[in-house]
């Protein structure tokens, strides 16, 4: 019984890993189409100018706390199928892949090329090693599918909630 179930986790977070990676190309890469205007921010931590000048506002919160929580499922997924992995590989992959996100929109102008995207996506895989680290010392696996089921929910949600109705229509 308890391998079965064992068995059926492994699918689902399977499944749930091909998903995040299709919801994560659409949320990068398809969320706006093509940008004319100036598709490059190179200026370091310019969400900071932005909330010294404007506040807090909820564009700057969805697009921080956004680009961090897109990229933890990245490093949960990555310290389950590849823990040979070192935390400093996993956080590279990470890096690596949203540098790739970035150059796409710009060789494509679907989107801006951000250099602070890279920065917080790099957070976000920080994060996600930290909580799969806690989580693994609780020697408890079913909290590590409960962790990526969570994280992956939470930015589903945010998605949807963020790019609705472009988000659903291709």
């Amino acid at each position: 019984m308890e391998n079965k179930k064992n068995k059926l986790y492994q699918i689902l977070i399977f499944l749930c890993s091909i998903l995040y990676l299709a919801l994560l190309i659409k949320i990068i890469i398809l969320k706006n189409g093509a940008i004319y205007h100036n598709n490059i921010n190179l200026q370091l931590f310019s969400f900071l100018r932005e909330y010294q000048h404007l506040g807090l506002t909820f564009n700057l919160i969805v697009n921080v706390i956004g680009n961090i929580v897109l990229f933890i499922p990245l490093s949960i997924i990555l310290k389950y199928y590849f823990s040979f992995l070192s935390n400093g590989h996993i956080i590279f992959i990470g890096t690596c892949t949203s540098l790739s996100f970035e150059l796409i929109q710009l060789a494509t102008r679907w989107g801006i090329f951000d250099i602070n995207d890279i920065i917080l996506n790099a957070i976000g895989c920080i994060f996600g090693i930290l909580i799969y680290i806690v989580i693994k010392k609780l020697k408890s696996s079913n909290l590590v599918t409960t962790l990526f089921l969570s994280s992956f929910t939470t930015m589903s949600i945010l998605s949807v909630y963020t790019y609705y109705p472009r988000f659903i229509m291709m």
